[in-house]
């Protein structure tokens, strides 16, 4: 009876510590850019895309160009030279579109 006991006891432990720790995470995805999939887009050399609520930690270097596609996005971003680890932040509406000149780096994403 003891060792029935002692079984039930280690399963309901684990049960409920399972049930802490299986809380869904949000993130970003980094997914393959296609025209028109209303992912949110950041231009350097290349083109950056994510898709999904959640929030990133990236770096992006030399931007000109964010669009937030079918996404309400905030970015945290640098301006060169960043030598005092200054940082701002903008938000951009579902389908708009922001240039930056000079260039930028993005240090955060975050879909809402």
């Amino acid at each position: 009876m003891r060792k029935r006991s002692a079984t039930l006891a280690a399963a309901a432990f684990a049960l409920g510590f399972t049930g802490l720790t299986a809380t869904p995470a949000l993130a970003i995805d980094n997914v393959v850019c296609r025209d028109g999939a209303g992912f949110t887009e950041i231009h350097n050399e290349k083109r950056h895309c994510f898709a999904n609520a959640g929030s990133a930690d990236v770096y992006i270097a030399d931007v000109y160009k964010i669009n937030a596609g079918n996404n309400n996005i905030t970015i945290i971003y640098g301006e060169y030279p960043n030598q005092n680890h200054n940082f701002k932040s903008i938000q951009i509406n579902k389908w708009g579109e922001e240039t930056f000149n000079p260039r930028i780096f993005v240090q955060d994403v975050i879909i809402k």
